[in-house]
């Protein structure tokens, strides 16, 4: 029964040990067409995506003046091959997934949006 334990606290530990996020966690569960659902252009205002979302990452101008809103959020974990002694020692990564979401206004309101996800990878050693 104690062999049992320990090994289930070591896999729980692993796991929790391996992910690893950053980046504006409003956007966490966010798909295009949740956003979609919750951001209209030319209707929603800077305000009410103050309050869905919160403050953004970073604040750019267009070329044409338009102030453009980024969120960006990323979650990833570490590959299994890092736990596997000595092979571990000489190669590790991490696997996961981006998002963005831009906003851009036009005057305070939403002139265009759009949110997009994919996969990331990174990779130490031989």
């Amino acid at each position: 029964m104690n062999k049992v334990s320990l090994a289930a606290c070591l896999a729980a530990a692993l796991l929790v040990a391996g992910c690893q996020s950053s980046g504006n966690t409003s956007i966490r569960k966010e798909t295009a067409e949740t956003v979609d659902q919750k951001i209209q252009d030319n209707v929603t205002t800077k305000q009410q995506v103050r309050t869905m979302f919160g403050d953004p990452m970073n604040v750019h101008f267009t070329d044409s003046g338009h102030e453009e809103w980024q969120y960006s959020y990323e979650y990833s974990r570490q590959n299994g091959t890092n736990f596997v002694p000595y092979y571990g020692s000489f190669s590790n990564g991490t696997h996961g997934r981006e998002k963005n979401l831009t906003i851009i206004f036009n005057n305070d309101v939403v002139w265009h949006h759009s949110l997009t996800s994919s996969k990331v990878q990174a990779h130490d050693g031989l």
